[in-house]
Parts: C-alpha cells; structure tokens; sequence
C-alpha cells in the first residue's frame, strides 16, 4: 500500500502525532511519506492508496487554510483518507466539517483519530489546562492507529465496507460558536495587529511562520495581517515581541478567557471521569492576569537587562 499522511502543524504537535502514525504504517508494511499541506503537489494525490489529513484544531473546527486546502483538491472519487487533529479540550465540528468537504470531492473516510494537547495564544495563560500533552501514551496511541489503518483501509479496498467508520464525535456547546467564529468573522472580534518597525529586526521569523503568507517586514510600513486567519503565531514568535495588537489593546479578547476556560475545565473534567484525558497540571493554578505573551515580555525584558548588564 502506498501511503502518504499530511498535516498542517505551528507548534509541532500535529506533525509529531503524524510522524507517530507514520510509524505504525510502516510496521503495517506500508510505503508511507509524510509531507506538510504547504509542500504537497496535490496534483500526486492520485497516486497514494491512502491519505491521512490532520490539522489542529482553531475556534472549535479546522484552520481557514486546512479548509482551503480541502476546497482546492483535485477530484478524489473512490480514494480511501483519514482525518485527524489535535486540540485543547474540544474538536467542535472540526472533524465532521472535513469530513463533508473530503466527501465533497468523492474520497472515502476510513478513520478518525484525535489528540489532546497543550496550545499557545497571547491571551491565554501558562500552563493552560492542557499544558503536558500529548504525553508519550498518546503518542503511542497515535502509532497504532497507524498501524490498525492500514489493514483497515485495505479490508475496505477487497470489498469490506462495512468497516467504513461512523463520525461518532457528537456536537457540543461550541458547535454554534464555531459559526460565529468563522473566518470572514474573525476581525469583528479580533484585535489588529501591527509591526512595531522599530523593535524588528528583520529576522524573518514571522514571515518563515506565517500559513498564509500575509507578512511583509520589508514594506513600508511592514504589512501584516494580509491575508490572515487569526493564529497569532507570529506574535508567539517573533523574538523582540515587535508583533502586538494595536496599542497592545488584547482586553476584550482577553476578558472572555475565564469563561471559556470554565467551560472548558467542565469538558476536561468529563472526559478524565470518563478515562479518556488525564490531568497533568492543577486547574486551580491557573492565573489569567499571567498570559503568555506577557511571560515572553517579562523574560524579554529580564535578558535585555542582563545584556545591559553585561556589556556595563
């Protein structure tokens, strides 16, 4: 069987857990490649017996990239795919929304996986509540999945279909807001961006990070945020933190995350009783004055005094 699993991946989770089930592919006697959706010639699809797609998970269903990328497939009639994500505590309608738009082109979906793990955002604090996932049990688990799929995918070849799984990932309260949260939405309630042209450095950084290529540090003024679907990668990694919100105003975005995290510990807490997910760091630590980006300026600010320091 020739195989290839693809992924889109910003803080390495997903490509680690693709690389897992690359793993148990292999031990499953597949030919199998990995490769990430910006580096793909989808135009070679046709040539795979089975394709994994995994993405993960943005505002409660699958990046605006991943869905693009979906919409422009060639025609995939009778091919055999899996999907599968990564997520802080809800897949939303991730799963079932690439699912219709992978059988929209005519492929088949022959599994479903998903991982838990720890996300990054500058409004957010650290550790989040899923701050130590994936752990190396769900790696594992990653690894057999691809190991299990493959015999799967080629049973359904010969003629099996009732091994064809059903979508068993049932909506929940975030299903509407992921409507909400869709992508021509996103800027009502998103704070701008911009590029404090002073701090950059021209690392490129941003830009080397950017899905959709919407960074320019070289324009003037630098150009940001065209197109953009609302990751904040470039902020969580440009070196001098010369990425913020306009005024670095992150108030509003900000005031919704005790909330949501309350909703979200509710979900944890249902899936640990269920055995499903493991608490590795206490929810009762969680500070949401400390966010992440505000830790990246503290700890930007303490190296440039100590190089102040030393250079006396």
């Amino acid at each position: 069987m020739k195989m290839l699993i693809l992924f889109f991946s910003q803080t390495q989770y997903t490509r680690k857990v693709a690389e897992r089930m690359r793993v148990g592919a292999l031990e499953s006697g597949a030919d199998c490649e990995l490769a990430s959706i910006r580096d793909v010639d989808t135009a070679t699809l046709k040539e795979y017996d089975l394709v994994g797609l995994g993405t993960p998970v943005f505002y409660y269903q699958e990046p605006a990239n991943v869905r693009q990328f979906i919409v422009d497939l060639p025609d995939l009639t009778g091919k055999h795919w899996f999907i599968f994500t990564t997520h802080a505590s809800t897949v939303g309608i991730t799963m079932d929304s690439m699912r219709q738009g992978l059988e929209n082109k005519g492929a088949v979906i022959v599994g479903y996986h998903d991982t838990y793990a720890d996300s990054t955002m500058p409004v957010i604090p650290f550790p989040t509540l899923t701050t130590g996932h994936p752990e190396e049990s769900e790696y594992e688990e990653a690894r057999i999945f691809g190991k299990k799929i493959v015999p799967t995918a080629q049973r359904i070849a010969a003629g099996d279909t009732s091994l064809i799984p059903s979508l068993d990932y049932e909506p929940d309260q975030w299903a509407d807001m992921a409507e909400v949260l869709k992508l021509e939405n996103l800027a009502h309630f998103m704070p701008p961006l911009r590029i404090d042209k002073d701090a950059c450095t021209q690392c490129h950084t941003c830009e080397e990070n950017c899905p959709v290529d919407g960074i320019d540090t070289a324009a003037d003024p630098p150009s940001i945020q065209n197109p953009c679907i609302y990751c904040w990668r470039c902020v969580m990694v440009c070196p001098e933190i010369a990425i913020d919100a306009v005024n670095g105003d992150w108030g509003t975005l900000q005031s919704t995350m005790p909330v949501n995290y309350q909703l979200y510990r509710e979900r944890l807490d249902a899936a640990a009783a269920r055995g499903e997910f493991k608490w590795l760091m206490d929810p009762d630590t969680i500070n949401f004055e400390d966010t992440q980006l505000n830790q990246r300026r503290a700890k930007l600010r303490a190296q440039k005094y100590r190089k102040a320091e030393r250079e006396g």
